[in-house]
Parts: structure tokens; sequence; C-alpha cells
């Protein structure tokens, strides 16, 4: 089995008054096995909103992060994902 990479990726939901933890634990819901979120932070956005930055481990034959963001894309009440980074974990 080949490496794996960790990526940062913003999620914002379309909600102001949000639980983070409900929330992440949808993201995590859509993750196959060979997926993980490691951690993630709150961060303000504008106007009271705010996104999740998270840090996931997937497998490396993944490549970038085009098929967590669309895994992420599943998940109903989100405004925008944005891929920050990813490196080779």
């Amino acid at each position: 089995m080949g490496g794996e990479y960790i990526a940062l990726i913003d999620v914002v939901p379309e909600e102001v008054d949000l639980d983070f933890e409900e929330f992440v634990g949808k993201l995590k819901g859509v993750l196959p096995d060979s997926c993980s979120i490691v951690k993630y932070d709150v961060m303000p956005v504008a106007f009271g909103l705010k996104k999740a930055r998270v840090q996931v481990r997937y497998p490396e034959e993944w490549g970038g992060t085009d098929k967590v963001e669309e895994l992420f894309g599943q998940v109903e009440g989100i405004q925008g994902i944005e891929g920050i980074a990813f490196s080779k974990a």
C-alpha cells in the first residue's frame, strides 16, 4: 500500500449558530475507512460566521484534495469548501 497525505481543508457552513462538533461529525461520516480527520480548528470568517479548518489524512493515490472536497460536498448545509494545502504525511 502507498503512503498517506495530510490536507488542510476549510469548510464553511451556511449557518452562523452551529455546533461544530456535530458538523465535523457529519464530515467524518462521509469519509471512507482509509481516511480520518486528525483535528480541526474553528476560525472566524465574517459577520459571526465561522469555518472549520479540517486536517484530513487520506491515501496518497488520491493525489490532491479534490476527492476529499468531493466527499465533504455530500454534507448538507455547506456554503464552501476550499483545499488550503496538502503534503506527504
